[in-house]
């Protein structure tokens, strides 16, 4: 409420005014009431003077009359009807200068009023003005003020208890129009707040469908918005209420059986678990029945609406029960829901049996409600914020497994077979392409690891890979599986070759470095082999339902294989087939050496393979290169057959390197077949 100077501009503490003492004038006069100048608005809820019929203010003198005030309590009506009447109350200001003053007279939800006189003047009139009273403006030149309201014959009376009560509100035009703009600033922002919150959460249901209780809170939300709206709307006179005021009031008694409907339903979906879906129904079923019975019996509309009270004030009390039971039993969802069944438990009661006022006739409900929907609306976007986080926690822990399994399951396995994660792999996935295969693996490791515990023969293999690995990634390879101390790695494209030849000279200057670490350590060195091909091979899943795992199928996969043991026999490095060596960007830029042609199971014809010399220690190249014109010298005369020239060559590269594997086998081929 706001007053003119300096005090406060607080709009309920003139709506819960009710001066009900009779003053007495200096002339002797008595009136109902006294309005101090300067004060504001004062609310005209009594006494007023009720006389039966329609009566004009000169035919008043002599009739019998019975003192009543305005009800401003939003309840049940007792009747439906009662007659037509005439209310009048005398006014005495105070305080006002010399001159008229300019007034107004203020008549929310009063539109079933024939007419309206102040001072004998006829302010209102139904069917010469709108169907409801707007502001009425007047100017008073003495200090009193004679209010007439009239009311139609087939109107309840202004002193009947009703879901939309009348209320008249008198002082300055200025404040009285501030109060009345204060008011609808008020019903609107509580209307607004309901329809707009209950938009928002149900698009939340909308985009998170699982969560029932959205929708059932945003139902309760709209519903009391539609209520709301079409309240304030009788209350600014928008919508008239001699012809429809029992139309209304049986929309409101509906609307308020769909908010507790709703409500119903949004407490079993918030305790799926906990409330059978049987009793839901019934909670829910008796207030809609309510509803289609209070629009279809208008007869029974005075009764059917004091059982809607009781129903909504039984519910409060049982919903209200259960969830303090609900927290004291550390529910955390009780927690929130008690304060808020609390709120609206509080609200009815002010409503039925609190002070009669503007306030608990309009506003207490909707703001117990309001209270209720921000607790519960709190309550949800915690409810939100725990899924985010369980998610944002689930995403974290699959983002956790998905590396671990990606740790198993090679990336560029998956590439090759265009699934995005190990999830969309089903057995029998496959695919065909040009790769180059490397194989390598530790020379004499059975006879090393024997020397080893197990948890040493881990370590160490662990401690190889760690050393050997990187460089397959880092020259553009994967590797498709570890077979003990052996690795099986892929490398695809033209460059393929290049890379896994470019990757094994470069482990095996690891392995140079390597052997360095272990001698400082007083471990024995170790030596590995590779073997390396090219060829067409099937990537793919195998396996069992239960249990699978990606390979790779091809004859190209078992010559790879077959070329390390031949690098193993001949205890050389690297060995390459002649697929291989045929696609190398420049085979010149490498050492290398024909060891022969190779009779790989499988084949029909024997495959030519290399020795690749580089990457080795640097005494040992030396001595390689040293004695590899004696070796190609050698070869040359073996496939001539002649074994004799072949053996004096092979004998001068193993005084070279006596280590030589391959001068070793080729020596002991011609000594065999030279004594044939």
């Amino acid at each position: 409420m706001i007053y003119k100077g300096a005090r406060p501009a607080i709009l309920f503490v003139l709506l819960f005014l009710s001066l009900r003492s009779r003053a007495t004038a200096d002339s002797g006069k008595l009136f109902d009431v006294v309005y101090h100048a300067g004060s504001g608005s004062l609310l005209l809820q009594g006494p007023w003077d009720r006389f039966e019929g329609l009566v004009q203010e000169g035919s008043l003198i002599g009739l019998a009359s019975r003192k009543v005030d305005f009800a401003l309590r939003s309840n049940p009506p007792k009747t439906q009807v009662l007659g037509s009447a005439t209310y009048r109350m005398l006014v005495a200001i105070e305080g006002s200068g010399p001159g008229s003053s300019r007034l107004a007279l203020y008549l929310p939800a009063c539109s079933g009023i024939a007419a309206a006189y102040v001072n004998g003047q006829l302010l209102y009139a139904r069917g010469r003005d709108p169907a409801a009273p707007p502001l009425l403006l007047f100017d008073i030149p003495k200090g009193e003020a004679s209010i007439l309201l009239q009311i139609g014959p087939a109107t309840r009376g202004l002193e009947e208890t009703s879901f939309l009560p009348a209320f008249a509100i008198f002082g300055e035009a200025e404040a009285v129009s501030r109060t009345s703009l204060l008011i609808g600033i008020l019903a609107a922002f509580q209307d607004g707040f309901f329809l707009i919150v209950g938009l928002f959460v149900f698009l939340l249901f909308l985009f998170w469908k699982k969560n029932i209780d959205f929708l059932a809170f945003s139902v309760f939300l709209m519903t009391s918005g539609i209520l709301y709206f079409f309240k304030g709307a009788a209350l600014f006179a928008h919508v008239p209420l001699d012809a429809n005021r029992l139309l209304l009031e049986m929309a409101n008694v509906a609307a308020t059986d769909l908010q507790y409907a709703s409500l119903a339903f949004f407490l079993g979906s918030v305790y799926l678990d906990r409330i059978s879906q049987g009793a839901t129904l019934a909670f829910c079923a008796f207030p809609l029945a309510h509803a289609v019975a209070t629009l279809i019996i208008p007869a029974a509309f005075v009764a059917l609406a004091a059982v809607g009270t009781i129903y909504c004030a039984a519910f409060n009390l049982a919903a209200l029960g259960y969830c303090a039971y609900r927290a004291l039993r550390s529910d955390p969802k009780a927690l929130w829901l008690t304060p808020a069944f609390a709120c609206i438990a509080a609200g009815l009661a002010l409503k039925c049996f609190g002070p009669e006022s503007v306030w608990t006739a309009y506003f207490v409900e909707p703001a117990s409600l309001g209270a209720f929907g921000a607790v519960a609306m709190l309550m949800l976007i915690k409810k939100v914020a725990c899924s985010f986080k369980s998610t944002q926690t689930l995403t974290d822990y699959v983002a956790t497994v998905s590396s671990a399994v990606n740790s198993f399951i090679p990336r560029e396995f998956l590439d090759h077979l265009d699934k995005t994660d190990f999830i969309d792999l089903r057995l029998g996935d496959h695919a065909k392409k040009e790769m180059t295969i490397f194989f390598s693996d530790i020379r004499s490791f059975t006879a090393l690891s024997e020397k080893l515990t197990v948890e040493e023969n881990f370590a160490f293999i662990n401690s190889y890979l760690s050393r050997v690995v990187p460089i397959i990634k880092e020259n553009g390879g994967f590797v498709d599986k570890y077979i003990g101390d052996a690795i099986m790695a892929l490398f695809h494209g033209p460059r393929g070759p290049d890379q896994a030849i470019r990757s094994a000279i470069a482990m095996q200057v690891k392995m140079v470095e390597y052997n360095g670490h272990r001698a400082k350590m007083g471990y024995r060195p170790i030596s590995m082999g590779v073997g390396v091909h090219t060829g067409a091979l099937m990537l793919g899943v195998v396996g069992v339902p239960d249990r699978m795992e990606n390979t790779v199928i091809s004859d190209a996969v078992n010559l790879s294989s077959r070329l390390q043991q031949i690098a193993k026999t001949f205890n050389i490095g690297l060995v390459i087939s002649e697929q291989s060596f045929k696609e190398l960007e420049d085979a010149g830029s490498y050492k290398y050496r024909f060891i022969g042609k190779v009779k790989v199971k499988g084949k029909a014809a024997p495959v030519s393979v290399f020795e690749i010399f580089d990457g080795l220690a640097p005494d040992l190249f030396e001595r390689k290169m040293k004695a590899n014109m004696f070796f190609e010298q050698g070869m040359l005369s073996y496939y001539q057959k002649d074994f004799g020239g072949a053996m004096y060559q092979f004998k001068r590269v193993l005084e070279i390197i006596p280590e030589d594997g391959a001068a070793g086998f080729y020596l002991d081929n011609c000594m065999n077949k030279a004594t044939l």
